[in-house]
């Protein structure tokens, strides 16, 4: 090795002997870096990182060698055979990039080695290709021993090399991995230079050569300089952009295990390729047991494995796969054998693939469910309330009518009942509704059971195929007639009247059997209170002045007989900031006639269209004439939006009478959407186009109130009164109360309860948020003129309200 150190101190130049390592140092850094990514890169890229190492290899070691050469003085001038030293570079570039090919694509130890030393075998052929293409007055000799030692040095030691860069996972292995290289390089180099033996010979000094050396160097120079910079470049980029994707990598992953959502992604082949720990939590998956590559119908039998299918699988698979075979968004809900619901969504994704979204709706499914129920149950009994009567007796009545049978109708009322609440306070009068209740639940042997109303309780008894009489319903609920309950140490008697119809017999129609029903209880009633009556044809005289009150309101419509009273509605600070308005008819010889009694009969009639435009221009030109510009809040007919032409209607009132369409709300219950949604959802979105406000009336009361806030922008729900007359004393009229100002907040709904009476009613609704207020407490309904203090200046309170009526 002397002869090797003698030829490095005496012939080389040291300058350039350290420019050749500095080159031969960033190629190797370069070309370590570029295997790495090789390494790392999806099979579509890998070949092209391959290439890309493997020539920034060859062409560092290439410039190597000549920048060494450069620093080479053996006393006289070099020169390059062209041809000969590009296939050099050539064989270079080739055998580096076989030997990172055998490295990389079967990734073991004797493959890295043997990579390795392709690669010092690459080393030797360009170092020898380019000594064969010097032109040098001289005979070259060499020394076998140390042209053995160069070529299998190089090779040890570039062997060693790719070892270490096929696991580099760290900047510190990747600069041992650099060095090594470069160190191969150089030892083959420099133990090869040892190896050699000039004899000047003066006739090869005749020989011409093609490049010169400093044509040589500048070539090199700016050879290297391109290459080097740009593997460099592309490595170092490339390194950055890893870090990045490996950092929204992490960001995904957080983000996609801190979904409450269990997520799935599937490939065009149907192939699972992402998944979160919440799928796996919400179905009781062991992590070890996913893995990508999965089928669905894999991952459904390792769900089958942990006990999480579906009840129904036969349905749920069924959609699922009709959803993926259209690529259309899907949306299913589905329940586990422990009774959790499971909404799934699936959405297509571009690529051919799709997602699958698994949400966990047990909680909510039963908060709505329980306020489905509380809307469709009455609070105090448990019992369908007058909706759920309603839709039950008209599907028994489709049945009977299609020749299935015949059925009863009973309407049974607590005699005196109000006398038991002033007695014994509502507490004690709620407790006798709910006894009688599980006593007609009895009684009624799986008869249907309501209570519609009041101290009203209802029952549709199925009385066979064959048309009979009522008497085993009748010796049932004899039982009940009298009844003693002991309530919080009282003893409490209850009688009971009862009022019977028949289907067909009695009536045609579901509203004549009621009305008939109603007829055989009033006349138990009057006759002989804790009696069964059932309805007789005499009974029918009520309808006959049902139609007599008919044609005197067609006069009553004709000469202006109807009158409005204002209800006013604050705030619970106090604020008055509208006024409700309500209709009176003032029959000539009966006096005042309540809505409730004529609104039905002029909806039956065809005049409520008549008479709700005449309420609306009314209404509007009393406003018009405030000081004090207060709202008003006008009732229209649900009949008006099946028959009428509302928006058109509104629009000429309020041209007419020049009143701000802000100041107007137009108060709807859900009757105007059950018939036509479509229809009437448009109307009301024509009546805010004027600038009018809709609200939700009597909210609570039905069963469709939550769907319809969906589908279309209320200004404001109305808490039905009902369930503000129990809130002091009824835990379940305060908990439907709170969960409807809850959602109004939730919306960004006012909320306004009506029916408020008392300052205990008052505070409850303050505590919860709700907006306003409307009820005896604040103002009874009264002409216009009873409130002209409040009208007529600005700055209304609920004090000066109570003042003024």
């Amino acid at each position: 090795m002397l002869r090797v150190w003698n030829c490095i101190e005496l012939q080389h130049d040291w300058r350039q002997i350290l420019l050749a390592a500095a080159v031969c140092f960033l190629s190797s850094l370069a070309a370590v870096n570029l295997f790495t990514r090789a390494r790392t890169a999806l099979p579509d890229t890998r070949l092209a990182w391959l290439i890309t190492a493997g020539a920034v290899t060859g062409f560092g070691t290439w410039a190597t060698h000549f920048i060494a050469m450069l620093a080479y003085t053996p006393g006289f001038e070099l020169h390059y055979d062209l041809l000969i030293t590009a296939c050099s570079l050539v064989a270079s570039a080739v055998m580096t990039t076989a030997g990172f090919a055998i490295a990389l694509f079967n990734r073991t130890k004797r493959n890295a080695l043997a990579g390795g030393a392709v690669i010092g075998l690459g080393i030797a052929c360009m170092h020898y290709m380019g000594m064969a293409s010097l032109r040098i007055p001289a005979i070259i000799q060499w020394m076998p021993d140390l042209v053995t030692v160069s070529v299998v040095g190089g090779m040890v030691i570039a062997a060693l090399a790719i070892l270490v860069a096929q696991t580099a996972d760290r900047s510190g292995k990747l600069l041992v991995a650099a060095l090594l290289l470069t160190l191969a390089i150089c030892v083959h180099h420099f133990v090869a230079m040892g190896a050699i033996d000039l004899t000047y010979n003066a006739a090869a000094a005749e020989n011409q050569s093609l490049l010169s050396p400093i044509e040589l160097s500048l070539a090199i120079a700016a050879f290297t300089a391109a290459v080097v910079i740009a593997g460099l470049v592309v490595a170092v980029t490339d390194q950055r952009t890893r870090r990045s994707m490996s950092k929204r990598n992490l960001q995904l992953d957080a983000a996609l295990n801190n979904m409450e959502q269990g997520l799935c992604m599937y490939s065009a082949d149907g192939l699972l390729e992402l998944w979160n720990e919440s799928y796996m939590r919400m179905y009781n998956i062991p992590p070890a047991k996913m893995f990508a590559g999965a089928t669905e119908d894999q991952v459904l039998a390792i769900r089958a494995a942990a006990g999480t299918l579906f009840v129904d699988m036969d349905s749920y698979e069924m959609k699922m796969r009709t959803a993926l075979a259209d690529r259309v968004p899907s949306s299913q809900t589905a329940e586990l054998p422990d009774g959790r619901a499971i909404n799934v969504r699936y959405r297509p994704m571009k690529n051919g693939g799709w997602v699958a979204t698994h949400a966990d709706i047990t909680d909510r499914k039963l908060s709505e469910a329980r306020i489905v129920h509380l809307a469709r149950h009455d609070p105090i009994t448990d019992l369908p309330n007058r909706v759920a009567f309603n839709e039950h007796l008209a599907r028994v009545f489709k049945e009977a009518s299609a020749g299935h049978g015949s059925f009863a109708i009973a309407r049974i009322d607590i005699d005196r009942f109000r006398e038991t609440n002033d007695v014994y306070g509502q507490a004690t009068g709620d407790a006798v509704l709910a006894e009688l209740a599980k006593r007609l639940a009895q009684a009624c042997n799986g008869a249907f059971l309501a209570r519609p109303s009041g101290d009203i309780f209802s029952i549709v008894s199925h009385l066979g195929a064959e048309p009979q009489t009522a008497e085993d319903l009748c010796a049932r609920l004899s039982s009940i007639l009298d009844n003693t309950f002991q309530i919080d140490g009282q003893h409490v008697n209850v009688r009971c009247s009862i009022g019977i119809s028949v289907y067909p017999q009695d009536g045609q129609d579901i509203e004549a059997l009621i009305a008939h029903a109603d007829l055989a209880l009033d006349r138990a009633k009057a006759e002989e209170r804790g009696t069964i009556r059932f309805f007789e044809a005499a009974m029918d005289q009520h309808i006959r002045e049902k139609r007599l009150l008919q044609r005197d309101l067609v006069v009553a419509v004709e000469n202006k007989q109807f009158q409005l009273y204002f209800q006013p509605q604050a705030t619970t600070e106090g604020a008055v900031v509208a006024f409700e308005v309500l209709l009176r008819w003032r029959h000539p010889e009966r006096g005042i006639i309540s809505p409730t009694v004529f609104i039905p009969l002029a909806e039956e009639s065809g005049l409520i269209g008549a008479i709700d435009e005449w309420v609306a221009r009314e209404a509007c030109r009393e406003a018009a004439t405030w000081v004090n510009p207060l709202s008003i809040a006008i009732n229209l007919s649900p009949v008006n939006f099946q028959r009428g032409d509302v928006p058109g209607m509104l629009a000429a009132v309020l041209a007419e009478t020049g009143l701000c369409p802000k100041r107007v709300e137009i108060e709807i219950t859900e009757g105007v959407l059950i018939d036509d949604f479509a229809g009437a959802i448009a109307i009301l979105h024509a009546v805010k186009e004027l600038g009018v406000r809709v609200a939700m009336d009597d909210f609570g009361t039905g069963y469709s109130s939550l769907s319809y806030l969906q589908a279309f922008p209320f200004d404001k729900i109305k808490i039905d009164q009902t369930f503000v007359a129990n809130l002091e004393d009824n835990p379940q009229s305060a908990a439907i109360v709170h969960a409807i100002i809850g959602l109004g907040r939730s919306l960004k709904l006012p909320v306004i309860a009506e029916g408020v009476e008392t300052v205990a009613q008052m505070s409850f609704l303050a505590s919860e948020g709700c907006a306003e207020i409307q009820g005896f407490l604040i103002g009874r309904p009264q002409p216009i003129a009873h409130y002209q203090s409040v009208v007529s200046a600005p700055g209304g309170t609920a004090a000066a309200v109570k003042r003024a009526s």
